[in-house]
């Protein structure tokens, strides 16, 4: 099936807009539409909470998985790319690291490994590429 012609231009034209918003003059992004809140069941924003937490995961030394128990906030920027600035409240599982896909993980509730956090991550993605970069992450104890 071929693609309409006036969205090959769309396309085109967005990859001009994104690739000269950098000024490397100044090292600086161009923002061109500042932070603005977005609805937290978007897909792009489960994407990218998707991601920042297999590598908050990742990088975390507790030997437990943790999920997301709420999204709090979610904006997005536009730069050179979609930055997503998501807050989310995140809880320790009874899941051991490494997970694998066919185990259900339950909140840890009424014990003593029970942990809860507030993050802030924001998110650099492409996602039309599938390229996601966590930029900045902050996690605080609740």
């Amino acid at each position: 099936m071929t693609r309409p012609w006036w969205l090959s231009l769309l396309l085109f034209t967005i990859l001009v807009a994104l690739v000269s918003s950098t000024d490397p003059v100044k090292n600086e992004v161009n923002v061109l539409q500042s932070l603005k809140s977005i609805n937290a069941s978007n897909a792009n924003v489960k994407q990218c909470v998707w991601f920042a937490m297999q590598e908050y995961n990742k990088e975390n030394k507790d030997k437990y998985v943790f999920l997301v128990s709420k999204i709090l906030r979610a904006q997005l920027q536009i730069t050179y790319h979609m930055e997503f600035l998501i807050d989310v409240e995140i809880v320790r599982s009874n899941c051991r690291k490494p997970l694998s896909n066919d185990v259900l993980c339950n909140i840890q509730q009424k014990s003593k490994l029970e942990k809860k956090l507030n993050c802030n991550f924001l998110v650099g993605a492409l996602p039309w590429n599938g390229k996601f970069t966590v930029l900045k992450k902050q996690c605080d104890n609740v």
